[in-house]
């Protein structure tokens, strides 16, 4: 489903009108399976954070330019230990 479209098909336009929310939780969690979900999310320029399985309490930080970078959260910073070496730096 196109990025729009989750917009478009769930956005509240009335107050009358009920949403979904069902049918929602299933296309949400079917995008989520394929990576359509974030593949459009990164699209929009949002950025995406996972938990590392290898690194305890390290995340993964997916930008909107594909870069990915390894690192974790101290006083409200993001703090990059490993940048992503085939791509250039965001910064």
């Amino acid at each position: 489903m196109a990025g729009q479209a989750y917009g478009a098909k769930f956005r509240k336009k009335n107050v009358d009108t009920p949403i979904d929310i069902l049918e929602l939780s299933y296309v949400i969690e079917r995008d989520s399976q394929s990576g359509d979900l974030a593949r459009t999310l990164l699209q929009q320029g949002h950025t995406l954070y996972e938990p590392d399985p290898k690194v305890p309490r390290g995340l993964r930080r997916h930008l909107p330019s594909g870069n990915i970078e390894l690192g974790y959260w101290r006083d409200d910073k993001f703090i990059v230990i490993i940048n992503d070496p085939d791509r250039e730096s965001d910064k």
